[in-house]
Order: structure tokens, then sequence, then C-alpha cells
């Protein structure tokens, strides 16, 4: 069945369900974004990924076209219970899911999640859900599949919650472990809690707890040798690592302040055939402004996730992530993923992983006009264990990653239609001094890239 009668078929059951309740017992919710990107770009490829600027001292500019659209439909039984529904659909022009016809259009769940209060203090969410951490997304930001509650009393909210992001079951279960589902899982155990100190201000104090029994797991850089690639076949090579992590933020004055600090702990037994036991010691901090001035807002930042500087193979020092993470507030569009900026699955950063850096970032966003505004960002970047980037051994002119500038300006057509021109170029600096693959005297060529989007929302 095409993909085109599914989306019918269930589009006409909801449309029968809704009118087949009795008159007020639901409230049903519709809302949407749609987006569509034109990019040009020498290292954009419509795909996503951590990219490497080592390569070619002539790469060509690519260019392609994509939209994503997300439909949420929400049925309300009351303001205590609630089910959430979210879809996406999103393609490139002309890929396979998009030639004549577009008979196989990609279609999506995003989330799927029950809500519900108990009392005026508790509330549960169960389902596919989206999760950003308390540290500005640095560990996790994700669609997680998740049971979490709220409990508040007061200035003081605590948040708890569980995720099993994967689960590899009994058809990879190793030696001795058994072949029960639930043996080799990547588990997730989150705790936030938060305290408003008054309205101007918030700290919050978060532990993440992940257990990684999965097999065969890549969400870890190796220690020192890019053949050192840690394979979790049964239970004692399980990683089971610890996240603490202390942030807040606060007015003063016209000016808002805000940061973090993170320390992790953990190990990991048998990590290699020699039967060594790793230890892990990573550590992340940001700290950052932001004030108006004449139109606009003017803001500063600086992130620093640590890569790893060990060269005892029984230390790892990087910073360890959930491997899907983000970092807004620098604003970069190359440097380091900016969830806020990735039109559709063009999603390749230098750092999508955001770990293994250090960045400083200015920024100014003016508001023009009601209808038009303009962005702009400058961003420099440095890496903390360079020797991974290139390989073990290499040598770096310098741990110098590059300066990015970049510029987005849009124009607001309707209040809900937004069209927008971005464009960003990234000077490689010493970091790949004389890496060209093609002619080890030049320097690889510096990223760009362009793009036209639209931007609707209902």
């Amino acid at each position: 069945m095409s993909i085109k009668k599914t989306v019918a078929i269930a589009a006409a059951a909801g449309a029968l369900a809704a009118i087949s309740v009795p008159a007020m017992a639901f409230e049903n919710e519709f809302h949407g974004t749609y987006g569509f990107n034109a990019t040009f770009s020498n290292f954009q490829n419509g795909g996503s990924g951590d990219f490497s600027p080592v390569g070619r001292a002539d790469k060509q500019m690519s260019n392609y076209f994509e939209q994503r659209a997300r439909l949420q439909y929400i049925a309300k039984a009351s303001d205590d219970l609630k089910l959430v529904t979210h879809f996406e659909i999103d393609n490139r022009f002309g890929d396979a899911n998009t030639d004549l016809d577009t008979d196989s259009l990609n279609f999506e769940v995003k989330h799927v999640y029950l809500d519900f209060n108990l009392g005026k203090n508790f509330n549960t969410k169960l389902g596919t859900q989206a999760y950003n951490d308390t540290i500005k997304g640095v560990f996790i930001s994700a669609d997680v599949p998740a049971i979490m509650t709220t409990t508040k009393l007061g200035a003081y909210k605590l948040g708890l919650g569980f995720s099993r992001f994967d689960d590899d079951g009994a058809a990879n279960a190793g030696p001795g472990t058994g072949t029960r589902l639930g043996d080799k899982n990547k588990d997730l155990f989150i705790m936030d809690n938060t305290f408003a100190i008054n309205k101007d201000a918030k700290v919050a104090l978060s532990y993440y707890f992940l257990a990684d029994y999965a097999t065969g797991s890549t969400g870890y850089p190796a220690a020192n040798a890019p053949s050192n690639i840690l394979q979790l076949g049964n239970f004692s090579n399980a990683i089971l690592l610890h996240t603490f992590a202390l942030s807040g933020d606060a007015k003063i004055g016209p000016a808002t302040l805000s940061g973090f600090m993170a320390m992790q702990a953990g190990h990991q037994k048998q990590f290699n055939a020699n039967g060594s036991s790793r230890q892990f010691h990573g550590w992340a901090a940001n700290l950052a402004a932001k004030m108006p001035i004449g139109p606009g807002t003017a803001k500063t930042a600086f992130l620093f996730t640590s890569g790893n500087n060990s060269t005892d193979a029984s230390h790892y020092k990087g910073w360890v992530t959930s491997s899907i993470n983000t970092y807004n507030e620098g604003g970069m569009m190359i440097l380091t993923r900016n969830q806020a900026n990735s039109p559709g699955s063009t999603d390749t950063y230098l750092r999508r992983n955001v770990t293994n850096v250090a960045l400083a970032s200015l920024g100014y966003d003016a508001n023009l006009t009601d209808k038009l505004y303009l962005n702009t960002n400058l961003g420099f970047g440095w890496t903390p264990a360079s020797h991974q980037e290139l390989g073990v051994g290499t040598q770096n002119s310098s741990d110098f990653i590059g300066t990015e500038i970049n510029v987005e300006t849009g124009y607001k057509v309707y209040s809900n239609l937004t069209l927008k021109a971005q464009a960003a170029y990234l000077m490689l600096g010493g970091l790949y001094k004389d890496t060209a693959t093609n002619d080890a005297t030049k320097d690889p060529e510096n990223p760009y890239t362009m793009r036209l989007l639209a931007s609707y929302a209902f």
C-alpha cells in the first residue's frame, strides 16, 4: 500500500473517531510546521553527521533542495490528560523518496506520548518524547523513548526519568548473558533538581547515569588510536558513566547571565583484547551573557568540552555524550551543531557530536523592523585534543580549528510565514595546515554554506 493511501486512511479514521465521540468529550488540537531549504555548500550533502575538513584543496559546491513537514495532533480529554502525537515528512528533491509521482514519501513518527497529571503537583509523560538536559543540550538533546515525571513543590521542581534508547535484543546476546530482552541496552537514568531563587534567578543540579550494555557500541570515541574501537560484547565490557552538572541563570539589570559546570566519572572493564579497564574523566563548562542594545540583543558565550588528551589508554578524559546533543547558544552553522538552525535533514557540522571543542562566540540579533531581522555571529574554535582530530602522531601546526562568520536575515511575509537567507564561512586554522589529501603542501578548502529557506508554522 502506498504512503498516500496509508495517510489518507489514517486521516479518515481520525476524522471518524473525532465525530464519533460525545460532544465536548475531547478537544482536538492540530499544529505543525513546514520548512523548505535550498542549500549551496562545499561540505553539506543533505545528510547528517560530523564532517572533517581534511580533504581536497579544491572541493566543488553541491546544490540541493529539501523540505520537512511536521504535523502534531493532540487528543485532549481534560487539562490533566492528553495524548500527544507528532509526525514528520522530510525528503530531498530527486532522492528515492521524491522521484516522479512521489509514491515513496518518507513518513516518520517523531513523538507519541501520554501526558497526565496526578493531583496539582505531579506530572507524568509516557512514550517517545523530546528531552533536553539542563546544560544547554551538550550531553543529550534528542527525541527519546522515556518515562518522565515532574514534581513541583513551590520553588522546587524535581524531574526524574528513565530512557532505553538501544536494545540489541536476544539475537545479539553474548556468551553467558542469557537470551532475554533487557540484557543488551543503553539505559539512561535522569534526575534534574531545579530551584527558582526568585523570579530572575534559578539554579539546577542534575545527575545522569548511563548504563551501556549494548553490543558493538560505537557511540564513544576510541582512546588514542582510531583502530581502538569499543566492542561491547558482554557484561564485562559495559560502560557505566556518571555525569554531574550544576547550572544556573540570572537577570542582573538589563543583562542575563547563564552557565554550567559538569564532570563525568565512570569505568569500563576489559575494553580491549588485552583485558584492560578504562576510567572516564570528562568535563564541560559554559558561561554566557546577553543584553539588549539598540534595536536588538548583543550576546557572547564560551563553551568548553574536554577531549581525550590522555596518553594513558586506561584513562579517557574526553567529554562523553549520548551521541545526539547540541549547542544552540553560539549560533554557529558550521563549527558546532545548532539544532535551532538545522533545516530538514541537513545536519552536518564539524562538531555535530559536541565534544572535544572550545568555542568562543560573539553575536548580535537585530530587529530592523517589525517584519525584518538580521542576525550575525562570529565564532572561534579550538580542539583540546588535537591528536585525535587528524590521527595519532600527526603534528599539528596549532590547536586552532578556525574562525566562523555567519549571517541570517529573515522577512516575515505573514504572521506565520518567514522567508530567510543564511550564509556561513569557516576560515580553517593551523590545526589543518598542509593536510589537503590531494596536495600535502596545501590546506583543505575552507568550508562554506549558503541557504534560502521558507518557514511556516501553525
